[in-house]
This record gives C-alpha cells, structure tokens and sequence, in this order.
C-alpha cells in the first residue's frame, strides 16, 4: 500500500474510532456525572501506565525492524504474554493501596475489572504492528473500530442501567475481547503464537528503552490528574480530563493518521536513504495548517460547544479550554519526536528527553495545584512550547535541517491561520464575548472560518492544496471501487 493510501485509511480508521469514542464519552459523561468519570480517569491511569510497560514485548520493535523474522515475531509475542501476566496481578494486587492513595475505594474496583481486559492485549497490540508495517491500515482501521463500537455499547448499556463508574471499566474487558477474537481470525499464519525467546536480546534490548519512554510518557501524561485528584477532588479531574479532551480534539483528528504512519513512513525513508529531514519538515508543515486554524476556532466557540456536546453541568470546561488551546498551538512537534527517532535508530535518547519533559509538566502542576485548575493551564502556556523547541532541538542531531528551515516550513500556516481565524473572532466579538457565544453565533463562525481557511489556502499556494486533490482522487478511487 502507498503512503498516501496508507494516510488516507489510517486517518479514516483513526477518526472513526475518535468519534465513537468521543460520542460514548459525551453520552456516558451525562449518564455518570463529573464525579465517576474522574473516578474512571484515576483508574485508568494505572491501565495507561501498564500498557507503557507492554512495550517492553516490542510493538514497536516490529515496525522498525529492517530485516524481520518469524522467530523475532514469535520472541516478541510471548515476550508480551509474560509481561502482561506479571504486571495484570501486579495491577490487580496493587489496586487497594492505590485507592488508599486517592481515599477511593472505587478506583480500586475499576482496576481490577480492567485488569482482566488488559490479560488480553497481547493478543492484540502485536498484530497492530505487524499491520502497521505492513501498511495494512484498512484491517487495522476494521479492528479498532470493532473495539470501539463493543466498548462504547457495553458502556452505554451498563451505564444506562445505573453500574457508574464501573460500566467504562467492563467496556474495556469488552473491548479487549473483540480485539483479540478478531486478531486472531484476521492474521492467516497463526504459527506467530507459538512461543519463541530465541530472540529475546534483541526484542528485550530494543523494547526496554521503548518501553521507559512509552512508561514515562504515561506517567506525565496522567501524573497531572493524579496531582489534581489528590490536591484537590475527583470532580476536578473530570472537569480537567473532559476541557483537554476538548483541546486536543484538533490534534487527535489531525495527526490520526499520522500517528498510525509516521513510524512506518519514517523508518521506510531511512532504509531507503531518503532525505527524512525534507519529510519531516513537510509533515510539520501539513500539520500546522490544519491544527492551528482548528484551534484558534475551538476556542472562540467553546461555550457553546460545551453546552451541546458535554451538557450544562461540564460548562466549567469551556474557560478552560480556550487556554488550553492556546497551549496547545505549540504541541505539534511533540507528535513526531517519537517515530523520528526510533526510525533512525535513536531510541536511545527518547527515555531522558520524554522524562525532562514531563518533570517540567508535573513539577508545574503541582506547583499550580493549590491554585485551582485556571493556574495550571496558564502555566502549561509556557511550559508546552518550551518542551516543543526541546524536541525539535533533538530531532535536529540527527536530521539535516536548521532552524531557519524549521520556521520557513511554518511561514504559509502562520498566514492560513489569520485568514481562517479573523472573521470569526470579528463575528464573536461583535456579538458579545467569548464567555457568551450563542449557538447560532458558534455556527456562523464555524462557517466563516471554513470559508477563510479555503481563501487562505488559494493566497498561500499552501502544498495542503494539492494533498487534499490527491486525498479527493482516492477517495473517488475507493468509491468506484466499492460500486463496482
């Protein structure tokens, strides 16, 4: 499968699971309320965490590898078995004194219920990779909606008949079993499950610095709920996890499908000796010119998104997300420090730059805390764009670029962003203020900013232009196709 047909399938895939799961968040958010979602956010947590440590099997590991065999796919396989059981009773021990720690007990409960779901990752996550090396996205996409779908209908249906908290734990049992079951029916050589450690130096050497960047990953990404549940409340930390689902909306649905590629297409440029540096200036690029005018976007309507997609008890969240979109507008770096340098061969410097960054996110948390949840997204304004030049600075060691590439690659996105922005920041400010945006004033700047960015792409000769002809042709391609 080519790049962009790859990007094209991935990013559908991506986005449909996002969705799904975005509606089961707002429906089930209703159902349960701030409190038991925050109970669910502590729990899941740990699960966050543990799934890190599975790296250390190699997921990853298959997609780089240049030369792949049978044995090493076998190695890496059973190797995830073993750190999945160990670390599911690990889990499942540990979940007492974690909900000691919150003076929760129902984290606890969530936890050992998910435990039993995470059993059966490794019946999953490796058939992930060998897809994604492969560049099979559109199987890939068929199996993690299927997921999708079972875990959000088991966690409606349960919440529906009053479990709480409890219904989003049994969702991801749910999840994991339809993963695993359809896995296993859509990889033709199951000889792949036999057990195998002849290769276990070179799975365990590449996975152990995989897995501490994906483990410190994790924990900066939730050791901030965990500050903020224990500082402060559980309904905090629903109203702090639902404004930065909101923020990071544009970026999920952005990098969808090059999160799922960007591995594969890296890798894939290093082996063939390409100018990697060119593409990873040229994804940038693309990136920017869409994440940024969706953001500016989000957060001058986030009132009224708030009220419709969350309810009117979730309004707390609209404030907030307008500064995290802020923040936000200086992440799209981070999303390409990972697949960059595990493609060319640096995965070794991930654990200390992934750890230096979220040291400085936490250590602002805590400090904010005490402060309420404005202080911290504020002080995350200045930390997120100095992790983004951290990153960019690392990249460049290894890639051939400088700084002034960097921000000439950016330029046309800056102008995009101002056509797409300015005339529904004018329409909002002209009706009111952010904190009192109608429905109707949300939608006419929905409007007006699609028809701005559309300009401002014709004025720019931004190269998203010709992507998205290319993106329209296979799209027809695939419609014909399926007629036919």
């Amino acid at each position: 499968m080519g790049v962009r047909r790859a990007l094209f399938w991935a990013t559908i895939g991506r986005n449909l699971v996002m969705l799904i799961n975005l509606a089961v968040a707002i429906i089930v958010g209703r159902l349960i309320g701030p409190s038991a979602f925050g109970v669910s956010v502590l729990g899941g947590s740990a699960l966050i965490v543990a799934e890190a440590l599975r790296e250390i099997g190699g997921g990853a590991y298959l997609i780089q590898e240049k030369e792949l065999t049978a044995r090493q796919i076998r190695t890496s396989i059973t190797a995830s078995v073993l750190i999945s059981i160990a670390i599911s009773v690990l889990l499942y021990s540990s979940a007492g004194p974690i909900a000691d720690f919150y003076n929760l007990p129902e984290v606890g409960h969530y936890i050992r219920i998910a435990a039993l779901g995470y059993l059966l990752g490794p019946f999953i996550f490796p058939v992930f990779a060998l897809m994604s090396r492969e560049m099979a996205f559109g199987s890939f996409a068929f199996v993690n909606a299927s997921m999708a779908v079972v875990g959000g209908l088991t966690s409606f249906w349960l919440a529906k008949l009053g479990f709480g908290y409890i219904s989003l734990a049994w969702a991801t049992v749910a999840a994991s079993v339809a993963g695993s079951v359809l896995c296993f029916l859509l990889r033709s050589d199951r000889s792949i499950y036999l057990p195998s450690l002849s290769e276990w130096r070179s799975v365990i050497g590449f996975g152990a610095f995989d897995g501490a960047t994906a483990l410190v990953a994790a924990i900066g990404e939730y050791a901030p709920y965990i500050v903020i549940g224990r500082v402060l409340d559980a309904a905090n930390v629903g109203i702090a996890q639902r404004a930065v689902l909101l923020a990071a909306f544009p970026e999920r649905v952005i990098l969808a499908g090059v999160g799922a590629t960007a591995l594969p297409v890296f890798s894939r440029s290093v082996r063939e000796k390409s100018d990697t540096g060119a593409v990873y200036l040229n994804v940038l690029e693309l990136i920017s010119a869409v994440h940024w005018p969706c953001l500016l976007l989000l957060g001058t309507v986030s009132t009224p998104l708030v009220g419709i997609v969350l309810g009117p008890q979730w309004i707390e969240v609209a404030p907030l997300v307008r500064i995290l979109c802020l923040a936000a507008a200086f992440s799209f770096p981070l999303a390409l420090q990972y697949p960059v340098l595990v493609a060319v061969g640096a995965v070794r410097s991930l654990p200390p730059l992934v750890a230096g960054q979220v040291i400085l996110n936490t250590a602002v948390t805590a400090f904010a805390a005490s402060h309420g949840l404005f202080s911290i997204a504020w002080c995350l304004v200045g930390i997120i764009p100095l992790n983004a030049l951290i990153a960019v600075a690392v990249v460049r060691r290894y890639l051939d670029f400088c700084w002034s590439d960097f921000f000439g690659a950016l330029r046309k996105s800056v102008v995009l962003t101002i056509f797409s922005g300015s005339f529904p920041i004018w329409v909002v400010l002209t009706r009111g203020h952010l904190g009192d945006v109608s429905i109707e004033t949300g939608l006419l700047g929905v409007l007006l900013s699609i028809v701005g960015w559309g300009i401002g792409l014709l004025v720019t000769r931004h190269p998203l232009r010709l992507e998205l002809v290319r993106a329209a042709k296979i799209i027809k391609e695939n419609v014909d196709a399926w007629v036919h």
